[in-house]
């Protein structure tokens, strides 16, 4: 499992491949297992499984990676989902009628047209 760390930062070797280290932070981060859980499942220091949860959030959640949501935070019901999209777009739909409204009587373009330029000040 050595993999020889490339580039000249430090002068130490990585002692395991990168895809260990991906299993590893991604047994911690669904949520079922504690740090020092996962390390002793992996065979592996508490101390180095830290490092690998570090690695992970460094190298693959800045690239839109993100890490698993633990199941205890309750998701909404599909039904309610649905009704308060209907209530946002009945809401967007009333204020788009407010603003032509408002642009008819007074006279003014309030709502700004695609391809506008920024003004210059």
């Amino acid at each position: 499992m050595e993999k020889p760390r490339k580039g000249s930062k430090g002068g130490r070797l990585a002692i395991y491949d990168d895809s260990f280290k991906i299993a590893a932070a991604r047994d911690y981060f669904e949520g079922n297992l504690s740090m020092s859980q996962v390390a002793q499942k992996h065979g592996i220091e508490a101390d180095t499984m830290y490092y690998f949860m570090r690695w992970y959030r460094g190298k693959h959640q800045s690239k839109g990676i993100e890490e698993p949501q633990s199941s205890s935070i309750p998701l909404p019901a599909p039904d309610q989902l649905v009704k308060e999209l209907a209530a946002a777009r009945l809401k967007i739909t009333a204020l788009e009628l407010l603003l032509s409204n408002a642009e008819r009587e007074m006279g003014v373009d309030i709502l700004k047209k695609p391809g506008t330029k920024p003004s210059s000040k």
